[in-house]
């Protein structure tokens, strides 16, 4: 796994992760309340910046201190063929054909905790989060102490509306690996999931917004919802400046210009007053 997770959360052609609609927030200290859509976080980009352990030929060195269990030294060839052909797939982007191919491997050698987790990131991408929540949590019972089980065991139960539990687990990933951007992201969301936009929350989402440009929207809105227009507008323009495109570009420049009372872009709704960010 990479040492400093690229992640940038872009909703990609990935399953429709928005079902879980806005969750009203109690933001810090007397700000009001903020409507906020916690989908992101299980976009398809996730799983394809945690998956550069995919492109690999065996288990990731481990942090220090955390050695690589026995058994994942003993991954039969066969099973990882059909992970590296996952990899094939994945990258080709036939998710269902990838998650398959992790089934077989797991059907070859059921301890081989990375196909675990990355079938637990295929199912996220397909919706399923109850599968994927097994996957992770077999991965767990491999080891206790890896801090990507704990990252990814965090995200499901995020988007299956368990926010406490998944507030649990990215404090236990940070424990065990306290440079995470990912659980420090997680951690910030957890939180902001459960209407506690505390100043450790918006830490949280702060430290990790270069990697996450999300992180940004949800800062942007926080600062809205307690009547400051300029950082709400440095948090916009502070998302527009990551490279990748995404959906909500248009939404982050049509609500800069509404606040600014400039002229709205061509596409812009009249009132762009506080958009649903996907």
């Amino acid at each position: 796994m990479k040492a400093i997770f690229a992640l940038v959360f872009t909703v990609f052609a990935a399953a429709n992760l928005g079902a879980q609609g806005h969750r009203r927030v109690v933001a810090g200290s007397g700000t009001a309340d903020v409507t906020l859509d916690a989908s992101d976080p299980f976009s398809l980009s996730i799983a394809r910046a945690r998956l550069g352990l995919d492109s690999e030929a065996a288990p990731p060195t481990p942090p220090p201190g955390n050695p690589i269990p026995v058994s994942q030294l003993r991954i039969p060839s066969k099973a990882m063929k059909e992970f590296e052909r996952s990899q094939k797939a994945f990258q080709s982007g036939d998710i269902p054909t990838s998650a398959e191919h992790l089934q077989k491997a797991l059907q070859v050698y059921p301890d081989f905790l990375q196909a675990h987790n990355a079938l637990g990131l295929r199912y996220v991408q397909l919706g399923e989060f109850q599968k994927a929540l097994t996957e992770h949590q077999l991965a767990l019972s491999l080891d206790p102490r890896n801090p990507q089980t704990h990252e990814d065991l965090a995200l499901v139960l995020l988007s299956l509306n368990r926010a406490p539990e998944a507030e649990t687990e990215a404090r236990q990933a940070l424990e065990l690996s306290p440079q995470s951007v990912c659980a420090r992201y997680v951690l910030g969301r957890a939180l902001i999931a459960q209407r506690r936009a505390t100043a450790e929350a918006i830490e949280m989402l702060r430290q990790s917004e270069n990697a996450f440009p999300n992180a940004s929207l949800v800062l942007a809105q926080i600062h809205f919802s307690a009547g400051r227009t300029e950082q709400t507008i440095a948090e916009l323009r502070q998302y527009l400046r990551a490279p990748e495109d995404r959906d909500n570009k248009q939404k982050a420049e049509c609500w800069i210009a509404q606040l600014s009372q400039q002229s709205l872009p061509a596409g812009c709704p009249a009132d762009v007053t506080r958009p649903a960010f996907r």
